[in-house]
């Protein structure tokens, strides 16, 4: 089987299991959904979601952000993980935004990730759930999904990933199917051995338990 039509395998199975999939990061504009992706970063969606409504009540625009106390703002997120960078950050962030884009979040790629922060990763993410640009961001599950299925070579970096998923993917909904992706390694195709193999249709896989 080629590439693509892996993926078209893989894209029919996971529209079955998971047909409806909602952003998993709670927002209420783009900046709060942007810091959002920030604090996910080696974090739990539901960790993040917990601790958002709390710094955003604090601190309820950029402005207020920008001149946020570091200890403040770090107890607040500490528990995501790396609240120390994060927080120093979120603060830069927030004052680059307000100082020199007069609080306007700017909208391309390149500009997104030259922002504190703000890696490939996370600026791809931001443009396909705010735009709906085409773009598949990998995390560490579809980085693993990718390789068990033999979408790609093992140890391939994320970047290159993401290429290779994009070039054929032959679907619209891009950022839908990265969600799907990651429902599916965090339900079935777990890293350790708890993988649910058995309920796993697809025989390609190169790690398969059975």
């Amino acid at each position: 089987m080629t590439v693509k039509e892996k993926i078209s395998e893989i894209k029919s199975y996971l529209d079955k299991i998971y047909p409806h999939t909602e952003v998993f990061l709670h927002s209420t504009s783009d900046w709060t959904f942007l810091i959002a992706v920030i604090l996910s970063s080696q974090a739990q969606d539901k960790v993040v979601n917990r601790v958002t409504p709390i710094l955003f009540k604090k601190y309820p625009n950029l402005q207020a952000l920008s001149q946020a106390n570091y200890n403040d703002v770090l107890n607040i997120i500490k528990i995501v993980g790396l609240g120390p960078s994060k927080s120093k950050n979120i603060i830069a962030l927030s004052k680059i935004l307000v100082n020199k884009y007069n609080s306007k979040l700017p909208h391309e790629l390149k500009t997104l990730e030259s922002l504190p922060g703000v890696g490939h990763k996370t600026a791809t993410v931001f443009l396909a759930e705010i735009d709906n640009k085409p773009y598949i961001p990998v995390d560490t599950h579809i980085s693993r999904i990718s390789q068990r299925l033999g979408l790609v070579k093992k140890d391939t970096p994320a970047i290159k990933i993401q290429e290779i998923l994009e070039k054929n993917f032959q679907g619209h909904d891009y950022i839908n199917f990265h969600r799907q992706l990651i429902l599916f390694g965090r339900n079935i195709c777990l890293a350790s051995n708890k993988r649910k193999c058995e309920i796993c249709p697809f025989k390609f896989c190169k790690d398969r338990k059975i």
